[in-house]
């Protein structure tokens, strides 16, 4: 979904920075999606010079996109970007078109290598294609790491292995290998394309200085989401799928800072919550859309290690933020939340909530504490604090104070737990 107030508003020539077969896929996505982009087609036999196509750039070029991070950084690094720029990143959803061909082969690979994506994008791949991962080899892309380098690694993850498959997504490493190691490239995806197109619009527009800068979000949800076009209306950015349940963001920093109160609630989690079993958003904002990117994948990761709700800005130097939903009030967090919905949410069995709400109904208390807990499931106290937590964290229970009476030490919790 791409905002109409920008497709009217901007007017730009993009000069498009890769080899000449991925070139051309950019052209036909931005002839289709977004007409109001002149392309300049800038196509390289080697990514050692995409410096030197910048550098040598025709005046009307407005701002560059590059087709992965290697030429992007290398022209990064000669100081040659003085406009806006970002690169095409590459997901795990190509990666798993590879992965389906290979199992649907019937060939046992005992090694396969795999540069450029993030690990965790590996993993999930290989999970959905119901794949082992104990023989999975991955080079991360890092600032610095270049075509040598990875064919390195793939030379050397291939070494001694009985039979080996190297996945690459930079030609001149598919060059330099495919002679040696039987070698896959992998092209972005059609929606990465269409993301970068995005993001580089935006940019061309002047929206990437001050307090305009980039946000690229992350939204990971339990399941698709057909309200979340009309949910994230106040954000007034674009919104893409990028895999079922998962989304791409973009707006501008002005935007979000408006509609989270100063990075301080995302009313969005709220929704979120009432519909799903657990909600991701992991937002970076940058002077780049590269470096929005890198800080919204941080970002996300910190939500998933924060519980099955949770909503992260990540602000570079800035540090990150944790971002709230809305006041309990607002979010109808009195309403109870079904046992099984909160075995869900929790990953807590729902034996053990049976047996917490039917502790909850004869005390008829409002509030329990650690050690109420560990009573009626028979477990350890500090197995009680962390059950606690998980339903914290699912939204089902709330710290309401503190027992500050006949105690020594840190007084325990007290939490309000909403089973129904």
């Amino acid at each position: 979904m791409t905002n109409p107030r920008y497709q009217a508003e901007v007017r730009a020539t993009v000069g498009v920075v890769g080899p000449p077969d991925l070139v051309p896929l950019v052209q036909q996505v931005a002839a289709r999606d977004f007409p109001q982009l002149e392309l300049r087609p800038l196509p390289y036999q080697n990514e050692s010079q995409a410096a030197d196509i910048v550098a040598d750039r025709p005046p009307e070029v407005d701002s560059w996109l590059f087709t992965g991070a290697i030429p992007y950084t290398l022209a990064q690094q000669a100081g040659v970007l003085d406009r806006p720029a970002t690169y095409i990143t590459y997901s795990g959803a190509t990666l798993y078109r590879v992965l389906v061909e290979l199992l649907s082969s019937g060939r046992a690979v005992d090694t396969i290598s795999i540069d450029t994506l993030d690990r965790d994008q590996v993993v999930e791949a290989f999970r959905d294609a119901a794949l082992p991962v104990e023989g999975v080899r991955v080079m991360e892309y890092r600032p610095g790491r270049d075509a040598a380098q990875f064919a390195d690694f793939h030379r050397a993850a291939a070494r001694g292995a009985a039979s080996s498959v190297a996945i690459t997504c930079v030609r001149s490493v598919y060059e330099q290998i495919r002679g040696d190691i039987e070698t896959v490239r992998l092209a972005p995806a059609i929606v990465s394309v269409r993301s970068a197109l995005q993001t580089i619009m935006l940019a061309s527009a002047g929206r990437v200085h001050a307090d305009a800068q980039v946000v690229l979000g992350f939204i990971d949800l339990s399941e698709p989401d057909q309200e979340l076009a009309d949910d994230i209306t106040a954000l007034a950015g674009s919104l893409f799928t990028l895999q079922e349940g998962r989304y791409l963001l973009v707006t501008t920093r002005g935007v979000l800072e408006g509609a989270t109160g100063g990075f301080q609630r995302l009313p969005l989690l709220a929704a979120l919550s009432q519909r799903h079993m657990w909600a991701h958003v992991g937002c970076g904002v940058g002077r780049s859309a590269a470096e929005a990117e890198a800080l919204a994948r941080r970002a996300l990761a910190r939500c998933r290690a924060a519980g099955p709700f949770a909503a992260v800005v990540s602000l570079g130097n800035g540090g990150d933020i944790m971002l709230g939903g809305v006041d309990p009030a607002e979010a109808g967090l009195d309403e109870p939340v079904p046992v099984g919905v909160a075995a869900r949410r929790s990953g807590l069995s729902k034996a053990n909530l049976d047996r917490l709400k039917a502790m909850l109904y004869e005390r008829g208390a409002d509030g329990v504490t650690a050690s109420d807990v560990a009573e009626a499931l028979d477990i350890e106290p500090r197995s009680a604090r962390r059950t606690l937590k998980r339903l914290e964290r699912a939204g089902v229970a709330q710290p309401i104070g503190r027992v500050m009476a006949g105690t020594t030490g840190r007084p325990p919790t007290i939490y309000r737990v909403r089973l129904g």
